[in-house]
């Protein structure tokens, strides 16, 4: 039962994201967050959402907390392969220059050492795709 309501839930989320991909062309940002420290990442996660709104950014996915529930919800569920991430973070800006604007930001500038001091990242700029 476990299993089939995690298929249904992963089933919805591409979905949504193809979904909103098709009408929210621009890049996305997918991140992969394994946390070392939750008390400095925290400070981090409560900081930057603002900062990301400010440059037009917005989070299509924030999950955490590798999916152990019923509760689809509740995070991540590792459905194939080896990829088993902590974190997963998907953010969609209009352009890449936005992006550019945020990762040069003077206020983001002033948080990034609480995410590179608590975790590892690993993440990937990639354009929406656009169908002909």
């Amino acid at each position: 039962m476990l299993i089939r309501k995690s298929l249904i839930c992963v089933a919805l989320m591409m979905t949504m994201l193809s979904s909103y991909a098709a009408t929210n062309a621009g890049v996305y940002i997918i991140l992969d967050i394994t946390v070392q420290d939750e008390q400095i990442y925290e400070q981090y996660r409560q900081k930057v959402k603002p900062i990301v709104e400010s440059f037009g950014g917005t989070y299509v996915v924030r999950a955490g907390a590798r999916f152990v529930s019923d509760n689809p919800t509740s995070g991540l569920l590792q459905t194939g392969g080896d990829w088993n991430p902590d974190r997963l973070i998907v953010l969609h800006f209009d352009s890449e220059e936005q992006v550019a604007q945020f990762f040069d930001s003077p206020s983001y500038k002033d948080i990034v050492h609480l995410r590179t001091s608590s975790s590892s990242t690993r993440f990937v700029l990639v354009n929406a795709y656009k169908s002909d």
